[in-house]
């Protein structure tokens, strides 16, 4: 993944990581019959759930965010 700098408020942090969590509760709770290739494709989609709440967790903290 590539290098990412990001600014985000302690309101946005906590609301993306909060819908990160939902996210992988999402993914856990797919209700698929579990096959090699599902097991496989869910490992994949933590590791990229891990890696977004490792940026966001990672962000700097200001007090108001720069409009986009």
């Amino acid at each position: 993944m590539a290098e990412l700098s990001i600014q985000l408020t302690k309101k946005q942090q906590e609301l993306l990581l909060r819908g990160l969590r939902f996210v992988r509760s999402s993914v856990a709770l797919d209700t698929r019959d579990y096959s090699e290739q599902v097991g496989e494709q869910r490992t994949s989609q933590y590791a990229d759930i891990a890696a977004m709440e490792s940026l966001v967790s990672g962000a700097k903290i200001v007090e108001t965010a720069a409009a986009v």
